[in-house]
């Protein structure tokens, strides 16, 4: 799409008329009505140019009038939003402002209803714009429910592309007709109502009224069990708008019964809505990896693929063959999908602990591109930056570098509301030992800590701490800013206050303890260091290997101890790998090498490594050689 605006760009700058004959041509070829993303990239680069043409042609003294009813009779003749917009340019060009503008005043003063709602669709910047949305108010209770639900899809159409004056217009406009169709809500098939909440979903506007009519009438059809894509899109209006969880139930069990019927559209719909609605689902999860494993993705959308990505992350659960499948996909199409779908089809699959370095590649390949990059949004960087470091996949320094430009410009140029993003970032590209220094600084900016300070999430809050202590303990000779006293102990307190009751694993590999040492006192479980890191299990010894029963102003110290050597006993177990590898997910690496830098020595146990030990005893000598290597066990009983 862009080398597309890029072209006809060049074109549209050699010749005037060029401009509609372009974009007539490219209605023909694009169904923009099916086609939102293309839609928007078109209109504001018409926008764009058709501006610029404009100041021209005022300049321009003609003495050629235009036909003053030739706009109208053109605009009667248009069926689709997009053309009218098209045929406004036109005549915006072909006759200046002015004309236009008087032509448009003669068809407002006779205009018909109906012909009202395209003018008020094709005039986004003209200055009748709010005389033609009040006459539409005005008129809303003479309209009949297809054209009050024509003109509310208008208005929300022009809505996202003009600016905030206007757009409050349009808001004020779009409500006043829900209101008006509330009125008649007796009236309303079951269908209107489904096409109003489609056309709302993504305001800020709940519409309870509307909402509770819908499942009011939808409940016999879940009864009947017959009309399939009336319920598919219920769901996705459910989504959005909520439900009792008394009827997602029924539906959940009418769709579990019917599963066979439904197409796999529709069945990552489905799943998508549970999600968003935090059902779990997990017969239906199971039915759906189940019968995606052997689907072929090809002919799905990107968005039907990353619902589906999606249908598996809130319930865990990891399907190889289907993941293979959409990794393979996103590699395939990479260069046609948005940026938003790529990243968020990467962050599922990471969340899932599924690695696929062909993907990673790929990824970064596709960022490497100037192009590529430019598109990517700080939030969409973040994302990315997120999964590199979940997957412990370095990209290449020539990617790096122009990433960590990429922040840095960010810091610099925007606003507070994509701090998070910027965070997490810096905090992804720590955690692959990459340190970009000017980015660190300029995050450690006090206003910038201070709202995070005030307003950041614990997430972001301990990020920022692990920000501060790696710049500290890994790259002392780089002498970064870093944080205040108050904002560390502050962002501190969200990793203090979290804890975990331990896994059956890490009990099994305590129990193998006792009975090695003979005795529990020996050991303190979950402690928390100084530096908020929850070590499973902590034990220590002299500088000589002997076990002496750990003191806890020696463990929690911040400095290394003299005396004695601090031992993190860290029982990983499968979530702290990745599912199809025995490398360790981003944040435990991390946390691993920040332990050793803060004085512990630290003792792995994989799980991989436990299932292969079948009898007590094998778990004792196996905890023995990791603790104290070839040489003997000796153990302090004195105190």
């Amino acid at each position: 799409m862009n080398q597309l605006q890029r072209i006809i760009g060049r074109i549209a700058r050699y010749s005037y008329n060029s401009l509609p004959k372009i974009t007539f041509n490219l209605s023909s070829i694009y169904n923009y009505d099916n086609n939102p993303r293309l839609q928007g990239h078109l209109l504001k680069w018409q926008r764009y140019y058709a501006n610029t043409l404009l100041k021209e042609a005022d300049n321009n003294d003609t003495n050629t009038k235009p036909n003053s009813l030739a706009p109208f009779e053109d605009i009667k003749k248009c069926k689709t939003v997009i053309s009218v917009l098209n045929l406004f340019f036109k005549y915006q060009y072909r006759y200046g402002c002015s004309d236009v503008i008087a032509s448009l005043d003669q068809i407002y003063a006779n205009a018909s209803r109906t012909s009202s709602l395209r003018i008020v669709t094709a005039l986004p910047n003209n200055p009748k714009f709010n005389l033609l949305c009040d006459f539409a108010k005005r008129k809303a209770g003479h309209f009949n429910t297809d054209e009050l639900l024509q003109l509310l899809k208008c208005a929300l159409k022009i809505q996202s592309l003009i600016g905030d004056t206007l757009s409050a217009q349009l808001g004020q406009l779009s409500n006043h007709i829900i209101l008006t169709l509330e009125r008649r809500i007796e009236s309303l098939t079951i269908l209107d109502l489904l096409v109003i909440l489609e056309l709302k979903i993504g305001s800020r506007l709940k519409l309870k009224v509307i909402n509770e009519q819908l499942v009011n009438m939808l409940i016999p059809i879940i009864h009947e069990g017959k009309d399939v894509q009336l319920l598919m899109r219920s769901f996705t209006v459910f989504a959005h708008y909520g439900i009792k969880s008394s009827v997602v139930g029924k539906l959940e069990s009418w769709i579990a019964n019917h599963f066979n019927e439904l197409s796999i559209e529709q069945i990552c719909d489905v799943c998508n809505a549970f999600h968003r609605l935090n059902r779990r689902c997990p017969e239906l999860r199971e039915m759906l990896g189940q019968r995606a494993a052997h689907l072929d993705l090809d002919g799905l959308s990107e968005e039907h693929v990353l619902s589906l990505m999606r249908s598996f992350t809130y319930r865990p659960l990891v399907v190889e063959d289907l993941f293979e499948k959409i990794s393979n996909y996103v590699i395939k199409n990479i260069n046609n999908m948005s940026t938003y779908s790529v990243s968020q089809i990467a962050r599922a699959l990471s969340s899932l602990r599924y690695y696929n370095k062909d993907l990673a590649d790929a990824i970064g390949l596709h960022l490497t591109d100037k192009g590529a990059l430019y598109e990517f949004s700080i939030q969409s960087i973040g994302d990315i930056l997120y999964v590199f470091a979940r997957w412990n996949h370095l990209p290449e320094p020539a990617l790096l570098r122009k990433l960590i430009s990429k922040i840095e410009y960010y810091i610099k140029s925007t606003p507070n509301m994509i701090i998070p993003p910027i965070v997490t970032s810096i905090w992804s590209l720590i955690i692959l030992d990459t340190f970009p220094h000017r980015a660190i600084n300029a995050l450690f900016n006090e206003k910038i800590v201070s709202e995070i300070h005030s307003f950041g999430t614990g997430a972001i809050q301990v990020q920022m701490f692990q920000i501060d202590l790696a710049a500290k303990l890994e790259r002392p000779e780089l002498q970064l800013q870093g944080l205040s006293h108050s904002h560390r102990n502050h962002f501190l307190k969200p990793l203090k206050k979290f804890s975990t009751k331990g896994s059956v694993f890490q009990h099994n590999v305590q129990r193998t303890l006792e009975y090695l040492f003979d005795g529990s006192h020996y050991y303190w479980k979950e402690f928390k260091t100084a530096y908020g890191y929850s070590v499973d299990l902590a034990i220590m010894t002299d500088l000589n290997n002997v076990l002496q029963e750990p003191k806890v102003n020696v463990l929690r110290s911040k400095n290394k101890p003299t005396h004695y050597k601090r031992i993190a006993i860290e029982v990983d177990g499968p979530y702290h790998f990745l599912h199809n590898s025995t490398k360790l997910i981003g944040e435990s690496k991390m946390k691993h090498r920040q332990l050793r830098l803060l004085g512990w020595t630290v003792v792995q146990v994989p799980y991989f490594d436990w299932e292969e030990l079948n009898t007590d005893d094998e778990r004792k000598q196996y905890m023995k050689r990791k603790i104290f290597g070839d040489g003997p066990m000796n153990i302090n009983r004195e105190n």
